[in-house]
């Protein structure tokens, strides 16, 4: 009877025993597998965020250019008055200031009228009436005694191709006819005519001065002359 305890104790015993090792195994086991599960887990190391250079964009100032602008015609005293051997009381006039083709030319009292204000200088060329397309013509048979009036300016016209000279007479280029005084009489509305040039004649003798002031946009001047400006007065 004690034998049978004895080995039920001994049997009781080898039994907690063999649970005590079971249960300190796997106890080691789930120590070990979490230290598995630790070693095997990764370690995430956050990158360093790179550093961004911000791009510098240039500003363009644009070039502000200022627009060109064409200035009004400006006055210029560029005409004269054309006195008979320098009497200043009488002038070089356009009869009645009627600016056509054929108006006569004559002497009359200085008025300051546009009717009296000439463009001439020096040398070669026209003699204009100041501010129109208008210049002196002596038309196209030059002769002693024709007498002279206003026409449509042209170029290369020999009617209108006139020199002042040095000694103040306006002579027709290369012709030998200067305008001329008829007959010396300074009387109102005496038309001008041209006359063989004659050294010393105070009847071709023009002097002059400043006339008043002129805008110098003036009527276009064709290149060349129609038949129709060659007929004479």
């Amino acid at each position: 009877m004690i034998s049978g305890k004895l080995i039920c104790m001994a049997l009781a015993a080898a039994l907690a025993q063999t649970v005590n090792s079971a249960a300190v195994a796997s106890s080691s086991a789930v120590s070990t597998g979490v230290a598995s599960s630790s070693a095997t887990t990764p370690t995430t190391v956050p990158s360093s965020s790179p550093t961004v250079t911000p791009t510098t964009i240039s500003t363009v100032t644009p070039t502000t250019t200022s627009p060109t602008t064409t200035s009004p015609p400006t006055s210029t005293p560029s005409s004269f008055l054309l006195h008979p051997n320098g009497n200043t009381a009488k002038c070089l006039d356009v009869r009645g200031a009627v600016f056509e083709n054929g108006t006569p030319v004559q002497i009359y009292d200085c008025n300051g009228t546009p009717a009296q204000n000439w463009v001439v200088a020096p040398g070669e060329g026209h003699v204009q009436l100041a501010g129109t397309g208008f210049c002196l013509d002596a038309g196209a048979s030059p002769a002693n005694g024709v007498g002279m009036k206003i026409w449509q300016c042209f170029d290369n016209l020999p009617a209108q191709d006139w020199f002042y000279t040095n000694d103040d007479r306006i002579a027709l280029t290369n012709q030998g006819f200067c305008l001329d005084l008829t007959n010396g009489n300074l009387a109102n509305a005496n038309q001008v005519q041209i006359w063989h040039c004659t050294d010393n004649d105070v009847f071709q003798i023009w002097t002059t001065s400043p006339g008043s002031s002129i805008n110098s946009t003036t009527s276009a001047v064709p290149s060349t002359a129609p038949v129709t400006s060659t007929i004479s007065a």
